[in-house]
């Protein structure tokens, strides 16, 4: 007895074996069936190629265990370095009938391809990865990197542009920045995908670090950097100030100062500073700075001359001074307009007066009570104490006990040395006793210097109206250093208890 096998039973066996792939059968024979099950084929490597943004993707043809072809074939693109599958782009999209194709525009990295044979609703197995392919990133490249005059031509290439893409150009935002003059050669951007460039870097663009945008009518956008240094360095600020320090801006005749410049280049480097200081020092009109770092007057400026000497005799007045910088590209410039006050003029003591604290006793010296010394102008604070700027200070004040007039004196935090502040007369018997304030405060304002009481060490007196009489000492020196007259000077007003 002859068995009759079911073609049905054979397809479905060979449908239950895992990676085929069942495409059709056939049935032969008279009074008993047979059946052939053809299984699709695996797709085969792929071999890439590249050219500027194009990669072509080809394969060898499958084909049936009997020599027919499969119909078409799917194209699959990975990262080199593993994940999904990406989105292939249109003309290697779909099942594609023929053994190559050729993706546009692919995005730039390192891509490999895969292959997969199709036929009608049947799909078999994928083939293995090719080798790497790269897709370079748009690039752009101009020259000279640095241009000094404007308008300027730059001259250049870009790369990794899409086929067909017209490209414009933009300074310093590829969307809204201002349009550049250029063009590029071949236009538009052939297969390679690169092409030559001329862009116009326009008047009036301000000296610094730029950045050049060229987009492609594609989308695809590169840039340069590219720096312009077509103006001279600035001048920001320049002071003069005496060598012993403090305030700037003043200057006596036959003293000593320094010329200092705050100076900046947004284009190159700075490369020379020099000060025309002829109306202050006679025959010094290109005075060289050096540079660092210096603060005066709560300004840090870049670049210091070195100790210059002002005439003498020079009249009082201001004077102006200019400085000339130049850059690392000879851009140079000159900024006039300083100006300098020559003061001749020394400082004198003009008035002392004391002031009874609230609910205090008149006439005895409590805490709270003040002692103000006026000047005929502001006197160097750093001519007091070292490295004071006017604001509050701690300081000791001394009662002398001296007979029928107690004298005051002004001694460091400390109540060991004496500062520069004279003598004051109290014109009455204030203590019985030598007596220190301690923890004293001593501030500037103008041209006074105002002393509040602290703690004292001992009793004191009441005493009664008096004239006090303030006599300084020359170590004070005043904004242009000159040093205080020693002549005394009264208590204005009529005779009245002291504190």
């Amino acid at each position: 007895m002859k068995r009759f096998r079911s073609p049905l039973l054979v397809a479905l066996g060979l449908l239950l074996i895992p990676g085929v792939a069942v495409a059709a059968w056939t049935a032969s024979g008279v009074g008993s069936a047979s059946s052939k099950a053809f299984s699709m084929p695996t797709g085969t490597t792929p071999s890439v190629s590249v050219l500027g943004r194009n990669v072509t993707v080809s394969w060898t043809a499958a084909a049936f265990p009997n020599g027919d072809p499969v119909a078409g074939y799917v194209v699959r693109r990975y990262p080199n370095g593993g994940g999904p599958a990406q989105t292939v782009l249109p003309d290697c999209d779909g099942t594609i009938g023929g053994t190559s194709c050729t993706e546009h525009a692919v995005p730039a990295g390192t891509w490999r391809y895969t292959v997969t044979p199709v036929h009608g609703s049947w799909t078999g197995t994928e083939g293995p990865l090719s080798a790497p392919v790269t897709v370079a990133p748009p690039s752009l490249s101009l020259s000279p990197p640095t241009v000094t005059s404007l308008p300027a031509a730059l001259s250049g290439s870009l790369g990794g542009f899409a086929t067909g893409e017209t490209v414009t150009f933009r300074l310093d935002d590829p969307g809204t920045g201002t349009v550049l003059a250029g063009w590029i050669s071949p236009d538009p951007v052939p297969n390679d995908g690169t092409a030559s460039v001329s862009v116009t870097i326009p008047n009036g663009t301000a000296d610094g670090a730029h950045t050049v945008y060229a987009t492609g009518s594609g989308g695809t956008v590169a840039s340069a950097s590219v720096t312009v240094d077509a103006q001279p360095p600035v001048v920001q600020a320049a002071v003069i100030q005496k060598t012993q320090g403090g305030s700037a801006g003043y200057v006596k005749q036959g003293g000593t100062y320094r010329v200092y410049a705050k100076v900046t280049d947004a284009g190159s480097s700075v490369s020379s500073v020099t000060a025309d200081v002829s109306q202050i020092s006679t025959g010094q009109t290109a005075v060289a700075l050096t540079a660092g770092s210096w603060v005066v007057d709560g300004v840090t400026y870049g670049y210091r001359s070195a100790v210059l000497t002002a005439d003498n005799p020079l009249a009082a007045g201001a004077k102006t001074f200019s400085i000339t910088a130049t850059d690392a590209n000879g851009h140079s410039g000159t900024q006039g307009g300083f100006t300098v006050t020559v003061d001749n003029t020394p400082p004198a003591a003009s008035d002392v007066q004391t002031a009874n604290a609230s609910g205090g006793v008149a006439g005895r010296a409590e805490t709270g009570d003040t002692i103000t010394f006026t000047f005929s102008e502001p006197i160097e604070p750093e001519s007091i104490v070292a490295g004071w700027d006017g604001t509050t200070t701690t300081v000791t004040v001394r009662l002398i006990q001296a007979g029928g007039s107690d004298q005051l004196q002004v001694y460091d935090a400390g109540d060991t040395t004496v500062l520069p502040l004279g003598t004051v007369a109290l014109g009455g018997n204030h203590t019985n006793g030598n007596r220190s304030f301690t923890g004293s405060t001593m501030v500037m304002s103008g041209s006074t210097i105002t002393i509040t009481l602290g703690t004292p060490s001992g009793g004191v007196r009441t005493a009664g109206n008096g004239t006090m009489i303030w006599t300084p000492v020359a170590t004070p020196y005043d904004r242009a250093a000159n040093a205080c007259l020693t002549t005394a000077a009264t208590e204005s007003g009529p005779a009245d208890p002291e504190f």
